[in-house]
């Protein structure tokens, strides 16, 4: 029964309330621990005490289990109660406890309706305190007004599909809101507004005189050391550039001078050392031609029977044996018997080329029909010659 909405409860969206989270988040947060021992017969007080108390962190589900966050957990608690809007209000306008607040914000953002949502969630826009965000792998922080921003323009937050939000726009021209939404700044600037009925000329007066209150801030504040306010002012009357602009403009102008470099003279430092490299070249090949060592160059005057000369040679041929006894007794073994086939077989074939070559030319063969013919081949078999 701890999981069974409060019967008293309206729905919401034409639906249970808990139905506004997922079917399998919600049976994880009822198997969790921190549901089954801290969310156990809550009331409205007693949720604002636990999410004042309880909470370090906002997100949704977490790990490879994805275990729900006790964030979630009273989300789908406050659902189930279902408590009154001044309570909400209260939890919303809590300027003691941020995340309090944000439980508020999130809870108004499942359930309210288009027009309150917008009336009581932009004004948390001043709101720049950070929070705790828990993703399903790591955290991050994140401000009050981040957390705001999300509610009002994307689809999922903490991982809970949140419900369709029309646009602001059409929400005004519907006369649910009033006029544009008015930013916090506004009065700390003073700027003048303007309604529907003044003509163009006062309105430009009006946005004038803003534009010169602003200018007038920016330069107090830049007289106190503000750094933003001082590159603001310089750019505004033209006297420097942002610093992303500088830094691109440097560069592009170092490349552009590393091209025309490239370009007009670097060119013909190249040819002159080309030229200077041939030259040397040549020089060098004339200098080894000339130093040849005398012992390679066998002068037609030197006596073929020099003993120098014949034992560098036989060295030589020995070595060259040496080593081509060793590659065979390698691997000699393993072709053996086809190398000694195919040499036998050329030998033979050699043999019979040279006796048909050597062999006189031979009588002319005697005809089938003759009785010669037929006597030889009687006397090759053993038998008597033909009768005559």
């Amino acid at each position: 029964m701890a999981n069974v909405t409060d019967p008293l409860a309206c729905p919401i969206h034409g639906t249970n309330p808990q139905n506004l989270i997922e079917y399998i988040t919600r049976q994880r947060i009822y198997d969790s621990q921190y549901w089954k021992e801290q969310c156990f017969g809550l009331t409205a007080a007693d949720v604002a005490e636990k999410s004042a108390m309880h909470l370090h962190a906002i997100g949704g589900s977490y790990g490879g289990n994805s275990k729900p966050t006790r964030f979630l957990s009273l989300i789908l608690k406050m659902l189930q109660i279902q408590p009154e809007e001044s309570i909400i209000d209260e939890l919303i306008s809590n300027e003691e406890f941020k995340y309090v607040r944000a439980l508020g914000m999130f809870y108004l953002r499942l359930t309210g309706r288009p027009a309150d949502i917008y009336e009581k969630l932009e004004p948390m826009y001043n709101d720049y305190r950070k929070l705790k965000f828990r993703n399903p792998t790591d955290w991050k922080l994140m401000y009050v007004d981040e957390f705001v921003d999300e509610l009002l323009r994307e689809e999922r937050v903490c991982g809970i599909a949140l419900p369709r939000l029309p646009k602001r726009e059409m929400l005004e021209e519907a006369g649910y809101l009033d006029g544009p939404r008015k930013s916090a700044v506004q009065g700390v600037i003073g700027v003048p507004e303007w309604d529907d009925e003044q003509d163009m000329e006062e309105r430009l007066e009006l946005s004038i005189a803003g534009v010169k209150k602003i200018e007038s801030l920016l330069e107090e504040m830049a007289a106190d050391g503000n750094s933003a306010a001082i590159e603001a002012i310089a750019v505004r009357r033209g006297e420097s550039q942002p610093k992303g602009k500088e830094k691109n403009e440097s560069d592009n102008n170092h490349s552009n001078n590393n091209n025309n470099q490239s370009d007009g003279s670097g060119s013909d430092h190249v040819d002159v050392d080309m030229d200077i490299d041939n030259g040397d070249n040549v020089q060098q090949k004339q200098e080894a031609i000339d130093e040849t060592p005398a012992e390679e160059e066998e002068p037609a005057t030197a006596p073929r029977n020099s003993k120098s000369s014949k034992r560098k040679r036989e060295k030589k041929s020995k070595g060259t044996k040496t080593k081509t006894k060793t590659k065979k007794g390698k691997f000699g073994s393993l072709f053996k018997s086809a190398s000694a086939t195919n040499s036998s077989s050329t030998s033979k074939s050699r043999s019979k080329s040279k006796n048909d070559n050597d062999a006189p030319a031979s009588a002319p063969a005697a005809d089938e029909n003759s009785e010669e013919y037929w006597n030889d081949q009687r006397a090759k078999l053993g038998l008597a010659p033909l009768k005559k």
